[in-house]
């Protein structure tokens, strides 16, 4: 017996030891679920991080510009969400100003424009931002082509990134054979690949758009736009000279690798459930909205609400600036979900000319025009039903 009870204590002791590591493991499994994994952390990090001129002390975060429009990613996608009025950028297609005009410059470096945008009236209570340049610095621009575009979400990149090209080829209807007054069509780039990311659809991955704004927005060579001088161009001599010449990449493949892994998985929210809600996105479906603003769906998310087809939009949305097969008034069609979860200070539509969901419907134009129409039809309750859902996403 005497044997027996100094076996007890010791018994009881494994026993609490591997219950309290199997409650330990349990616990860390659920946890690591819930945790973002750490290439996604060090990726937010490197997102959230503000640039320095260089050379600097700080070699690691030097290389901003010599033109930029931001010190970070985040300050134009603050916490992955869509940008606010004042992040708005300029986009152009010029041999002397290159892709986009940048607000900020490196000390020494010349501006490229004297710049503002205006609100232009263009019928009752709507109206536009443009352009108003009052001195170009590196001479005439050979092209007046531009376009005002507000900084999207990043919420959901990663799942529209992994819907199959096929998917996306399926929806298209570029001579309207079914006769529904719907053309959507594929932008095709110059290399074949398939446009799905931008607001008109011009970049086929994200590798491809991240890059391109880390070239753009603040002037970060990096593996896809490798120059160091961002966006310079022959004629602006003084930004040229300004870049360091022989400049290792500021955004090496491995950063560039963890931001994608940040930009990628950026979390969307499910939808709000509410009568209003069920019965807004009825009326949404009834009117024809969901003509182009459907047709897809992704593994592990709610409905993205968009075909990433181009659709033209009436010479109302239009702009003066084509991108790859994409002309002025042909736009991909938005992801709509996380509409209502943006910033207070930020419009809808590519250029943020609209204050409110019903202005931005008022908008639309050209393949959307009978979905307009019939949503004027509706009876103030129900459209307040179809806004509702919409804030809702």
């Amino acid at each position: 017996m005497s044997v027996l009870k100094g076996l007890i204590p010791l018994i009881t002791r494994k026993l609490f030891f591997k219950a309290a590591l199997f409650l330990l493991l349990a616990a860390s499994a659920c946890l690591n679920a819930a945790i973002p994994s750490l290439d996604f952390i060090t990726g937010k990090a490197l997102f959230e991080k503000l640039w320095v001129f260089a050379p600097s002390s700080t070699g690691a975060s030097d290389g901003l510009g010599p033109y930029f429009n931001a010190r970070s990613c985040h300050t134009c996608h603050a916490d992955g969400g869509r940008g606010s009025l004042q992040h708005r950028t300029v986009q152009l297609n010029d041999s002397v100003y290159g892709q986009q005009l940048q607000a900020f410059t490196r000390p020494g470096v010349t501006a490229e424009a004297e710049f503002a945008l205006v609100a232009e009236s263009v019928a009752p209570n709507l109206s536009r931002p443009r352009v108003d340049v009052s001195t170009w610095h590196a001479g005439v621009p050979d092209s007046m082509a531009m376009s005002v575009r507000l900084p999207p979400t990043l919420a959901g990149l990663g799942l529209l990134a992994a819907i199959p090209d096929a998917a996306v080829l399926a929806l298209a209807d570029p001579d309207d054979a079914d006769g529904d007054g719907i053309s959507g069509r594929v932008n095709r780039l110059a290399d074949n690949r398939v446009g799905r990311f931008g607001w008109k659809a011009s970049q086929p991955d994200l590798r491809t758009q991240t890059g391109r704004a880390l070239s753009l927005d603040l002037g970060l060579g990096n593996p896809v736009f490798p120059s160091a001088a961002g966006d310079c161009r022959p004629a602006q001599t003084d930004c040229a000279n300004a870049a360091m010449a022989g400049d290792s990449l500021e955004v090496d493949d491995t950063g560039m690798s963890l931001i994608l892994s940040y930009v990628s998985a950026v979390p969307v929210l499910d939808p709000v459930k509410s009568p209003a809600m069920a019965h807004g996105k009825t009326l949404f479906n009834q009117v024809g909205c969901q003509a182009c603003h459907g047709g897809l769906s992704v593994a592990g998310g709610p409905e993205p609400y968009t075909d990433l087809l181009l659709h033209d939009m009436g010479p109302g949305l239009a702009d003066s600036l084509s991108e790859g097969s994409a002309n002025g008034s042909e736009w991909r069609t938005a992801p709509l979900w996380g509409l209502g979860r943006r910033p207070a200070d930020s419009g809808y539509l590519h250029d943020g000319r609209a204050a409110t969901l019903a202005e931005a419907i008022a908008w639309h134009d050209g393949e959307a025009a009978p979905a307009r129409a019939a949503y004027r039809q509706l009876n103030e309750a129900d459209k307040r039903d179809v806004i509702t859902f919409l804030n809702g996403l």
